[in-house]
């Protein structure tokens, strides 16, 4: 799993700073500044949003990183982007293709993705999609393993769960963890009890 100075969760930040001026932050260098640049103009051609790699220059900035490692970070980021929107599909909007990447970030394999985009597709609930990608993402940084959390997203979208019940399981788990359950425990007991009220 690539780690660099950004949690995976922080890459949702992106779609709700969309509209804001978009610049290099002054306090990176001039080799760095050329670098990003062309690094920009390459993700445009390839029809990659650019918010998310703005916000993720200034998280860099914020947090003290170097120009280096900034760099690194928005060269993964790009990565990571172009990865989603092809799991994704031509027709993902921003706020799913930014989900997409920060379920790649947390070690969601691109096949794995792909396959979620699908069943996702089926419901034909946008909402309810994007939503299940950022409990997928939530889950993980919880701690559950990885493909525990995707086979109980995958589970959830098969039966049509919706944003409210995806909002419901992320706060009921984080509940659970606080209170000393284990986090595939929490997820697993969760899920069940979901599934039991949703229909199939």
């Amino acid at each position: 799993m690539r780690r660099l100075f950004l949690a995976a969760p922080m890459l949702f930040l992106a779609s709700a700073a969309a509209a804001q001026a978009r610049a290099i932050p002054e306090r990176i260098g001039a080799p760095t500044r050329v670098a990003l640049e062309h690094l920009l103009d390459s993700a445009r051609l390839a029809g990659i949003p650019g918010a998310p790699l703005y916000d993720k220059m200034a998280e860099g900035v914020l947090k003290g990183a170097d120009d280096d490692r900034i760099l690194r970070a928005v060269e993964s980021l790009v990565r990571d982007l172009g990865d989603a929107r092809t799991a994704l599909g031509p027709t993902a909007d921003l706020s799913l293709i930014t989900a997409g990447a920060s379920a790649l970030h947390a070690g969601i394999a691109t096949n794995e993705l792909h396959r979620l985009a699908q069943l996702g597709a089926e419901s034909n609930d946008h909402a309810a999609f994007a939503s299940a990608l950022i409990t997928l993402v939530d889950l993980v940084a919880k701690r559950v393993p990885v493909n525990v959390a995707t086979s109980s997203i995958q589970n959830l979208i098969e039966h049509r769960a919706t944003d409210r019940q995806y909002a419901a399981l992320r706060t009921a788990v984080e509940q659970d963890i606080l209170a000393g359950r284990a986090p595939e425990a929490a997820v697993a007991m969760r899920v069940r009890a979901q599934l039991g009220g949703s229909p199939p």
